[in-house]
């Protein structure tokens, strides 16, 4: 068993479902759970796809047992720590497989979803994105949302919406607020990163932010490890190492990534407005470099674990209870 549990919440659109890469790279760098997103607001066909997205997880799940396992409580990541597995949580960026329905919460969250995104690179029933258009911030339906998701166990999830809906979103929580994959803005100014106030009020919660390797979104388009290490730090000197962690947001198809960018620069604009630049992803692999990183500047070996996936082990135990 890794002596660290290695947390990662965010790995991005997979809209095929057919990875056979990425996954056992996670599992063979040590990584105890991995946050797959299986639906959002991309698709017109938001329900259907998620729905068959699940299904076929779960199959590929059931078809090698000995390597992967469905987080859907605290005592699954126990036990595939314990068996050396990769647990797999599922996770939406975006409400639309809900269909503006509160009812279908319950639904999605009987078949293994876990966490939610209120908003993705556009406003939706829940509130304004980061992205683009006006900031008028979370919705009454959004509120509802956030209610009906605590209620049935499923973490609320700041990433990807705008600084009014982030703010409001935190006053409507009674759980732990998660923003899983995020950066700050003050070190790599960005729309789609956070200030220092939205961290505060994140931290208040008892929540945890997730730092995100893609490099248009670092100091470093190169996406280093001193460069997510730098992101971490900012968050642990501001709030404390208890409400930081890894949300990495690799894809596993990245020419695929960067097509949808050329072809759709209004959904991925750079800082400026104009078309995002090309860069790399942090590597996963590296994380083991980052630990190093953390231990030489000084970091207690609780609180590494902590950021490595620790924290957000104790926000899932908070938030999957429902009620």
């Amino acid at each position: 068993m890794n002596p660290m549990l290695i947390w990662d919440m965010t790995l991005s659109w997979n809209r095929r479902f057919r990875d056979r890469v990425t996954l056992p790279r996670l599992h063979a760098a040590g990584y105890g759970v991995v946050g797959l997103t299986v639906g959002g607001d991309l698709s017109t066909e938001a329900r259907r796809e998620a729905e068959a997205g699940i299904a076929a997880v779960v199959e590929w799940i059931a078809a090698e047992p000995a390597r992967y396992v469905l987080i859907r409580t605290t005592d699954d990541v126990l036990h595939a720590r314990r068996d050396g597995k990769l647990g797999i949580e599922l996770n939406f960026q975006g409400i639309g497989p809900l269909e503006g329905s509160i009812e279908l919460i319950g639904h999605f969250h009987a078949l293994g979803i876990r966490h939610i995104g209120l908003v993705w690179n556009d406003a939706n029933l829940a509130g304004s994105s980061a992205t683009r258009g006006a900031d008028t911030g979370l919705t009454q339906h959004g509120r509802a949302l956030i209610h009906g998701m605590e209620r049935a166990g499923i973490m609320v999830d700041g990433a990807h919406a705008s600084y009014r809906t982030v703010m409001e979103a935190i006053d409507a929580c009674a759980k732990p607020f998660i923003i899983s994959h995020a950066n700050v803005a003050s070190l790599a100014p960005s729309y789609k990163n956070l200030t220092d106030d939205q961290i505060s009020a994140c931290a208040a919660t008892g929540g945890v932010i997730g730092v995100s390797g893609l490099g248009s979104y670092l100091d470093d388009p190169r996406a280093m490890p001193d460069a997510m290490y730098r992101q971490i730090d900012h968050v642990a000197q501001l709030v404390g190492p208890a409400h930081v962690g890894l949300g990495l947001d690799y894809v596993t198809d990245a020419p695929l990534f960067w097509r949808m960018v050329r072809e759709r620069p209004e959904i991925w604009p750079a800082p400026d407005g104009g078309p995002m630049a090309q860069s790399l992803f942090f590597e996963p692999e590296r994380v083991h470099d980052l630990a190093a990183l953390l231990d030489r500047a000084g970091y207690a070996v609780a609180d590494i674990g902590g950021i490595l996936g620790g924290n957000w082990q104790r926000v899932a135990a908070a938030c999957w209870a429902a009620g």
